[in-house]
């Protein structure tokens, strides 16, 4: 016999204020917490208009994989920060019993859905920041621009970084990675050295925040992860390039994987993913497109 799980009509009006008891005590970092309050006014709405009880979760997760315009990724995302919200409420002992519990996520390809920057994007990004004079808005692109394509860098990864990260004179940076709270040495690429150099030397930034906005709003405040997508997004269509600021990743990645033939291991230590599982995505995408002239020789002989 199922328990009774049903939340009083006269509670639902209680979900929005709750959410912050929920989330305000995960260990989590900051801009993940953000984003479980973003995503969770979605089944805060559903809720209201639904109720909660025992199949609550699952029924959420059935309307979301009705929903057409959401990916996969997408409905993921609002499925674990329902996940979340509800087991906090469990905790709190709003709801009787944890009604999440033996409910799959979305099953979702490991093959990528976006393709990163290929040789010609680059080359047209290269040619651009040619053309470019050394104002201070240019210089803080190209050197945004390094960070990505030389090294490979999250845009979470170079929203953190600070002045005082930045060792110069060793080639070096201080980074606080995906799902780190401490800092990893990475050694820096020639031309990130020579760009980084240039944009202090005219910013004048001696500690604080690397990169800072520019905007009336919020002048002098470190930028944010939508600061970095908007600022390379729109050189991508300036150049109409189809591609997003994880792009540069993918091709950084892939790049590596080529140059050093499949060597993962060797990859891992400049990608810095924890396991190689992913890795081998790349891998496998990279071999695949290697042997394409061979799939299409298969059927030479056949025209239609």
């Amino acid at each position: 016999m199922k328990t009774d799980v049903s939340v009083k009509l006269v509670q639902l009006h209680k979900l929005q204020p709750l959410q912050r008891q929920v989330f305000e005590v995960l260990d989590v970092s900051e801009n993940t917490r953000k984003e479980y309050s973003v995503r969770i006014k979605h089944f805060i709405q559903y809720a209201q208009i639904h109720g909660i009880n025992y199949n609550t979760y699952l029924e959420y997760k059935r309307f979301l994989g009705s929903i057409d315009t959401f990916t996969i990724a997408t409905k993921n995302k609002y499925l674990i920060a329902a996940k979340v919200f509800l087991d906090g409420l469990y905790k709190l002992q709003v709801i009787p019993i944890k009604i999440t519990d033996n409910i799959k996520s979305f099953s979702q390809s490991k093959l990528h859905k976006k393709n990163g920057l290929n040789d010609e994007a680059i080359t047209k990004i290269q040619n651009y920041c040619l053309a470019l004079e050394p104002t201070l808005t240019n210089l803080r692109l190209k050197t945004i621009l390094s960070l990505l394509i030389f090294q490979g860098l999250r845009q979470i990864e170079i929203v953190r970084l600070n002045v005082t990260d930045i060792d110069l004179k060793n080639k070096v940076a201080y980074i606080i990675g995906k799902g780190n709270d401490d800092k990893e040495l990475i050694h820096l690429h020639p031309t990130t050295v020579k760009m980084t150099k240039a944009y202090l030397n005219k910013c004048r930034f001696h500690e604080g925040a690397l990169f800072r906005s520019e905007s009336n709003y919020s002048h002098g405040s470190r930028l944010t992860t939508k600061s970095i997508r908007e600022i390379i997004k729109r050189v991508l269509t300036t150049l109409e390039i189809d591609g997003s600021t994880h792009g540069f990743r993918h091709f950084f990645i892939t790049k590596l994987i080529k140059s050093y033939k499949g060597e993962l291991l060797t990859v891992s230590k400049y990608s810095r993913h924890s396991s190689i599982q992913m890795l081998e995505v790349y891998n496998d995408e990279v071999l695949r497109e290697q042997d394409l002239p061979r799939f299409y020789n298969v059927f030479n002989n056949i025209t239609l």
